[in-house]
C-alpha cells in the first residue's frame, strides 16, 4: 500500500482525530491491553492506531501470542527499548502516544525524550499516561515517575489530591492532571443471569499474597470450597503460565504448590486452573473472589457478586485498603456462589474508578495537538526535576551512570558488589600462581 494511499484513506475518517496517528504503548499484558482499549477510542474519532511494547529491562519473552489474544490484541506488537523507542518513527510521526508503563519504564521513556531534546523539532508526539489498573501500592513514587507526561490520568479523584499535594510541597506543575477512571475496564453489563452449572472464580495475582505459606492456604481453601460443594465449579485464574512474563513475576505458582496439595489428599474434579479471559468469565460465573486485583472493579461494575478475601488482613502491601468502602470483604471459608452482589454504589461510583470517561484525556490531547500546531514548533517538554529529584541530583546521577543511574539506580550497586568479589578472588588466584621468589 503506498504511502499516498494510506493519507487518503486517513482523510475520509470523521471525527476530531482525522488524520492523526496514534501509538498505544504498553509494557507487559495487561498493560497492552488497556492502552489498545485507549487507543480504539481515538481510532473511534477517526485515528489510525499503532500498538507498540516497551521494552522491560532484562526480559526475555515479555510477550506472548495468547497473552496478546487473551486482551483481545491481534496487531502485531514491537518490542523496543525507550531509546530505539523515541528515536523511531513509529513514536516521532505519532499525533499522541498512549504510554501505560510502569513507573520505572516511565522515567526511561522521558529520559529518553529529555536526551533526544524533542522540544527542537517541528512537532512532536503529545504523551498522555495512564494506569492498567487499581494503584494499589507506592502511588507517589508511580505518581511522579509519571508526571512529565503531557497529560497525566487517574482513576479517581482522591489520587488526584494526593498528587497535588506532593507536587505543591515540591514545586512539580500539576496541571497535567485529569480524572479519567479506569479506562481500561470492560463493564458492559452481563448478557443475563448465569444459567447452567453454578461456579466460583478466584483471580490469581502473582505477587499478592507473596509468601508462599499465605499463597499454599488460599489454594487450600479453594480445594476445601470445592469438596464441600462438589455441585459447584471452582476456577482458578492463573495470572499467567510458568513460561510467561508479566509485570510482577510469580515466585510460587500456584500450579506447583497444587501439585504438592493433591498429592496428599487428591485433586476435587470441580476444580479446574484456566486461562480464560477474564472478561469471559464475568459472564458466566455465579461470584467472583480475589485479594486485591483490578478485575474485583470490573466484577462489581458490571453487576457480578464480588467478595475481597479478607483472610490476611486489610494492608497496603496486600492492596486489600483500595477496598475499604466496597463493603465487600469476605473470608475464604465464607466464599459461595450463592452470596449476593453487595458493592455500595457510593464506592463504586466515586472511589473505585468504575466510572470511566475518557472525555478529558480526548479533549486535552486534541487541544494540545491544537496548540502546537497554532505555535508552529513542538511543545517545550515538561521539566524532569524536581519531579525526578534536584537539578543538583539529576545532574550527579546522570554523570555517574547515565539514565539508568535515575530510573533503576539499584542496578548500579550490582556491578560494584560483583567486580569486588571477582577481583578478590582474581588477586587470590595470580597470588597462588606466582613462583615463590628466589633468595
Amino acid at each position: 500500500m503506498s504511502a499516498s494511499h494510506t493519507d487518503t484513506t486517513s482523510d475520509q475518517r470523521s471525527g476530531r482525530f482525522a488524520g492523526r496517528r496514534v501509538l498505544a504503548l504498553g509494557t507487559f499484558d495487561s498493560f497492552i491491553r488497556t492502552a489498545a482499549v485507549i487507543g480504539r477510542l481515538f481510532e473511534a474519532e477517526g485515528a489510525s492506531l499503532r500498538i507498540a511494547a516497551l521494552a522491560a529491562s532484562a526480559t526475555t519473552g515479555q510477550l506472548s501470542s495468547r497473552q496478546l489474544r487473551a486482551g483481545g490484541v491481534h496487531e502485531s506488537v514491537p518490542v523496543l527499548a525507550a531509546e530505539a523507542l523515541v528515536a523511531s518513527r513509529l513514536f516521532r510521526d505519532a499525533h499522541v502516544v498512549i504510554a501505560v508503563i510502569d513507573g520505572g519504564r516511565a522515567r526511561e521513556l522521558f529520559l529518553a525524550c529529555a536526551a533526544a531534546d524533542l522540544a527542537r523539532e517541528a512537532s512532536r508526539p503529545i504523551i498522555a499516561v495512564a494506569s492498567p489498573g487499581v494503584a494499589l501500592t507506592e502511588h507517589l513514587q508511580g505518581f511522579m515517575s509519571r508526571a512529565p507526561a503531557d497529560v497525566l490520568c487517574f482513576n479517581a479523584e482522591g489520587e488526584r489530591v494526593l498528587y497535588y499535594a506532593a507536587a505543591e510541597e515540591i514545586g512539580v506543575d500539576p496541571t497535567n492532571a485529569i480524572v479519567t477512571g479506569l479506562l481500561g475496564l470492560d463493564v458492559r453489563p452481563r448478557a443475563g443471569s448465569p444459567s447452567g452449572q453454578r461456579s466460583i472464580a478466584f483471580f490469581e495475582q502473582p505477587v499478592i499474597p507473596a509468601r508462599r505459606m499465605q499463597r499454599t492456604h488460599l489454594l487450600a481453601g479453594l480445594i476445601d470450597l470445592a469438596r464441600r460443594s462438589p455441585d459447584v465449579e471452582v476456577l482458578v485464574k492463573l495470572r499467567h503460565a510458568r513460561d510467561e512474563t508479566a509485570h510482577h513475576q510469580t515466585r510460587f505458582h500456584l500450579e506447583d504448590i497444587a501439585r504438592e496439595l493433591f498429592a496428599r489428599g487428591g485433586r476435587p474434579a470441580n476444580l479446574n486452573f484456566t486461562h480464560e479471559p477474564a472478561h469471559d468469565l464475568l459472564d458466566r460465573v455465579s461470584l467472583a473472589a480475589t485479594v486485591s486485583s483490578t478485575v474485583a472493579v470490573e466484577a462489581m461494575a458490571r453487576g457480578v457478586p464480588t467478595r475481597i478475601v479478607s483472610d490476611f488482613g486489610v494492608s497496603e502491601a496486600l492492596g486489600t485498603s483500595y477496598f475499604i468502602g466496597s463493603g465487600c470483604f469476605a473470608a475464604l471459608a465464607d466464599l459461595s456462589p450463592d452470596l449476593p452482589a453487595v458493592a455500595k454504589s457510593d464506592w463504586l461510583s466515586k472511589r473505585s474508578g468504575a466510572a470511566a470517561d475518557p472525555e478529558a484525556l480526548l479533549s486535552q490531547c486534541a487541544a494540545l495537538i491544537g496548540g502546537q500546531e497554532r505555535l508552529g514548533s513542538a511543545l517545550p517538554l515538561r521539566p524532569l526535576s524536581p519531579a525526578y529529584g534536584s537539578a543538583g541530583w539529576l545532574g550527579y546521577a546522570l554523570g555517574i551512570g547515565g539514565p539508568v543511574a535515575v530510573h533503576a539506580p539499584h542496578l548500579l550497586d550490582r556491578p560494584a558488589r560483583g567486580l569486588g568479589f571477582v577481583g578478590a578472588v582474581a588477586a587470590r588466584l595470580r597470588q597462588a600462581r606466582r613462583p615463590p621468589t628466589r633468595r
